[in-house]
């Protein structure tokens, strides 16, 4: 039990890094073409409508998410990436996020969920929240 008036700082540390992150993600849309995999997109509709508060309506939540493009899933893709979970020994499911990427040409994959530095190819992945 924590004493009346004192927080705790992990849930302050993690509302630190969630407006961090808000304030990035409004930086990179305004200066980069933003590609996201189906994985991401769904992901991001349940942050939208579940774990925001307030959460967003289907609507807010679908015009939100239409300012990115989509990578979308084929038998394809997920071939791939179950060759790349294989080859590099990732989860298969970070593979998928990873495939659609590369597919995409995009330089830069931001994830907490590789090592950042990290080089496929010419892709980079680089860590949003490393150094917070």
């Amino acid at each position: 039990m924590r004493p009346h008036g004192v927080g705790n700082p992990f849930d302050q540390r993690e509302a630190e890094k969630g407006l961090f992150i808000k304030n990035w993600l409004r930086q990179l849309v305004d200066d980069y073409e933003i590609v996201i995999s189906t994985q991401m997109l769904i992901e991001l509709r349940a942050v939208l409508g579940r774990k925001l508060q307030p959460s967003l309506s289907a609507s807010e939540s679908r015009l939100a998410l239409a300012a990115f493009d989509v990578m979308a899933t084929d038998a394809s893709l997920v071939f791939d990436a179950h060759e790349l979970a294989i080859s590099h020994q990732l989860p298969w499911f970070d593979t998928m996020i990873l495939e659609a990427a590369i597919r995409s040409h995009c330089r830069i994959l931001y994830s907490e969920d590789f090592n950042s530095g990290q080089h496929f190819g010419d892709l980079e992945v680089r860590n949003p929240s490393q150094g917070f």
